[in-house]
């Protein structure tokens, strides 16, 4: 499954055993390897929307995916990592995010 560039990132699904050959240089040794994958490029961190990659991240997981494999484009930067402990790190960004913008608001006033 191949998601178009929508919120500064690209997703799409791939199995585990291809890993392997596809991203040559990643540690793979923590992560399952034996089911489907979440491969995630993103193209401009500062254009993400984690909001919408939290979203695409809950529906992968829901469909049994177990890993993710983030590429930032052009930056030769791969990482592989289970799929909740990148939920997670999303979720709490989201948050960050969020105190930010009240902050921001509050210095404002």
């Amino acid at each position: 499954m191949k998601q178009g560039l929508r919120g500064g990132f690209k997703a799409e699904r791939e199995f585990g055993f291809q890993l392997e050959a596809r991203f040559p240089g990643v540690d793979l040794s923590e992560v399952d390897t034996d089911g489907a994958a979440l491969i995630v490029h993103i193209d401009n961190p500062r254009a993400l929307n984690l909001f919408q990659l939290s979203r695409v991240l809950i529906g992968a997981a829901k469909g049994g995916v177990k890993t993710a494999v983030i590429d930032f484009q052009g930056r030769n930067l791969t990482a592989a990592l289970p799929l909740f402990n990148f939920w997670a790190l999303v979720d709490e960004n989201t948050e960050l995010k969020d105190l930010l913008r009240v902050e921001s608001l509050v210095r404002a006033a």
